[in-house]
């Protein structure tokens, strides 16, 4: 069986990533470890992770009567996997918080909170920045930790990298941020890049259904946003949408391609001499000619004439080739009467 193949990152970009980070945090204001009781720890309403638990629903339990009762017990499920490794294992990396009044608000982490306090756990180690970063320093700190994770779905990664390009070109003042100047921010590929952005403009139906969590792929949305024509496009997704690969995908767009071409030779004229009569072309492929003969004598109007074509040697090119020109001398007296 093939393993399922999980979004995640290489070595190498985790690097660059971790890189990114020491830069941001150097320039984020100074910060210390220490201890936090948990109970001194709020979330970030507009975290790109968006997850639809809760601190309320960790302490207090799901209501069955809550509307986001299923999604939110699917990911109560995860956190308890989270929180038997920390039970075991204790929390490696501290979690990023900044102080707001007399809590601490999550930069970073916020599943290793609550995953702590569902073990039982009174505090949890942090790193906590005296102020709060700016606005694009707390964005990219965020990109770098939920890049790491695995399950995040394509509509939380994309809003992860809208809310850097919003946060950078209103710190920088720039116009239009390329596919290179998202590389550099990020650490990732160019190629990456260019279908993070393609994907964020792309038609409202591409990103309809990305939000209903019906495309997890970067790849595939990608390819689909860049298809202009709204019947192609919708082919496309109801084939992703149903599990195709990308290579099916990309089939079902050239054979688009292909039927347009072929219709824009078709429809297309020359300058010349006009043209006397027409070309039947050639094939060497004599199934070719039996199966237009067989269609045209099977049609009530000219079945009567089916048995001159009953005993033609099919293998035979030199038979074949005076069968179709029967054929045609047939429909041409057919059709002048």
């Amino acid at each position: 069986m093939t393993k399922k193949k999980r979004f995640g990152i290489s070595e190498a970009l985790t690097r660059g990533l971790t890189e990114t980070i020491h830069v941001v945090e150097n320039n984020a204001g100074i910060y210390r470890n220490v201890m936090l009781p948990l109970s001194r720890i709020e979330l970030d309403p507009e975290n790109p992770r968006k997850l639809a638990v809760d601190l309320a629903d960790i302490r207090t339990g799901l209501r069955s009567e809550d509307p986001l009762y299923q999604r939110k017990s699917e990911e109560l499920e995860r956190l308890k996997e989270l929180a038997h490794t920390i039970k075991a294992n204790g929390i490696i990396n501290p979690v990023v918080v900044y102080k707001r009044g007399e809590l601490y608000r999550i930069v970073a982490g916020e599943r290793r909170c609550l995953a702590s306090i569902l073990v039982g756990k009174q505090e949890i180690e942090a790193r906590v920045f005296n102020e709060k970063p700016k606005a694009f320093d707390l964005k990219l700190i965020q990109w770098v930790e939920n890049t790491a994770r695995e399950d995040l779905t394509l509509e939380e990664r994309l809003g992860n990298v809208q809310d850097i390009l919003r946060e950078y070109e209103k710190q920088d003042g720039a116009e239009e941020v390329t596919a290179t100047v998202l590389k550099n921010i990020t650490g990732l590929s160019l190629s990456q890049t260019s279908y993070y952005l393609a994907v964020l403009n792309a038609p409202e139906d591409v990103r309809d259904v990305i939000r209903a969590g019906q495309i997890k792929n970067l790849d595939k949305a990608a390819l689909i946003a860049g298809i202009e024509k709204v019947t192609v496009r919708q082919a496309a997704l109801a084939a992703c949408v149903s599990g195709a690969s990308l290579k099916e995908l990309r089939t079902l767009i050239n054979e688009d391609r292909q039927l347009k071409k072929v219709k824009a030779e078709l429809q297309s004229s020359h300058r010349g001499r006009i043209t006397a009569k027409i070309n039947m072309g050639t094939t060497v492929k004599t199934d070719v000619v039996k199966t237009i003969i067989d269609a045209v004598v099977s049609h009530d109007d000219y079945e009567r004439h089916k048995d001159i074509f009953s005993h033609i040697n099919w293998a035979d090119l030199r038979q074949v080739t005076k069968a179709f020109r029967k054929l045609i001398e047939i429909l041409e007296l057919e059709m002048a009467r």
